[in-house]
């Protein structure tokens, strides 16, 4: 790794006078990326699936100042289903609230269109009225019971109130009438790791796998729980399948890197947090732990460069500063504790 320019250390060194002089040991930090928020960038909630597909790709090109105009019209006429379609094109137009508009006007003919109170409930999951989304998907249910879909955006619904208990016997059920349902896998595994059932977590990101052994989102919760649970031989290789299909990943490469840190593997260790410095060169927390494990191999001018570094990207990098600090003042340590905070 290059060095920087030695103005940051000039800067540090003035400040020692200002700390402490007792020996300390080089911090770690040790900071994993939480699954559900990567996850929550694969799943698309409502629109994930949708049962009426066909139907919105076979819609005539209405005009894009479409609305579900009440007035002049002889309301008792007009068919139910054309209300739906006038409703899945503004859905389309991303104009939610006129689309509701629509689909209670379907309803008010047809108050046991399975189709229309499903739609209901995507535009009012769109408005993030989720309590209402929830009321509609279950209508839609009623009438029809054997959808899948219906239950899997419940479930969404369920979980944007935090009703964990309810999303996980939603996505359950979606799961039992598909059970190749492969987002709704997803979903139920990370309702599982937010309520700490780690396990029905890690089976559940498994099936996903059997599903589509691709879905490198589902490889690296897996591992991330595998991780936080410290089945770290375990979590190597499930890390290293998400490496597979996603080999950019640069949070991959320095969980990686923390692995083999805890394991003092450092050598390994030193390997994974410079693929992830390549990916991503302002990474201040791989900079850091690289100087960490280099500083266990008493490369202590190597090491000093990298939290340099780090401190270069993030100076107000506490646990960094630290440790230049330290290294100025005496010389380097002589081994390492680790300041953890464990992954999300």
């Amino acid at each position: 790794m290059n060095s920087q320019p030695w103005l940051t250390i000039a800067g540090i060194a003035a400040s020692i006078l200002l700390i402490d002089s007792t020996p300390s040991s080089a911090s770690i930090t040790n900071v994993s990326i939480a699954p559900e928020k990567l996850a929550a960038t694969v799943t698309n909630e409502a629109l994930a699936y949708n049962q009426f597909s066909e139907l919105v790709n076979n819609l005539p090109r209405y005009e894009q100042n479409i609305a579900c105009d009440t007035s002049g019209k002889n309301l008792q006429l007009t068919h139910f289903q054309t209300w739906i379609n006038q409703g899945i094109a503004l859905q389309q137009q991303q104009k939610y609230h006129e689309s509701l508009v629509c689909f209670d006007l379907a309803l008010s003919s047809q108050p046991e269109s399975e189709q229309a109170w499903y739609r209901r409930g995507i535009s009012l999951s769109h408005l993030k009225q989720y309590s209402q989304a929830a009321v509609a998907y279950q209508q839609a249910i009623k009438i029809n019971p054997e959808e899948p879909t219906s239950w899997y955006n419940q479930g969404n619904a369920y979980k944007h109130q935090s009703r964990y208990e309810e999303a996980i016997a939603s996505y359950q059920q979606a799961i039992v009438l598909k059970p190749d349902f492969q987002v709704a896998y997803l979903q139920l595994g990370n309702i599982f790791a937010k309520t700490k059932q780690y396990d029905q977590a890690i089976n559940a990101y498994q099936e996903v796998t059997k599903i589509n052994p691709e879905d490198h989102q589902a490889w690296y919760s897996q591992a991330t729980l595998l991780y936080q649970l410290e089945r770290y031989d375990e979590a190597v290789a499930v890390y290293q399948q998400t490496l597979k299909f996603k080999p950019e990943q640069h949070q991959v490469w320095y969980n990686l890197g923390n692995i083999q840190l805890k394991l003092k593997n450092y050598s390994e260790a030193i390997a994974a947090y410079e693929a992830a410095i390549k990916l991503k060169p302002d990474y201040d927390l791989a900079w850091n732990n690289h100087g960490a494990a280099l500083e266990a191999l008493e490369q202590t001018q190597a090491a000093l460069e990298s939290y340099t570094r780090a401190l270069t990207v993030n100076p107000n990098y506490e646990t960094a500063l630290n440790n230049c600090r330290r290294l100025l003042m005496l010389g380097g340590g002589n081994f390492i504790l680790f300041n953890t905070v464990n992954p999300k």
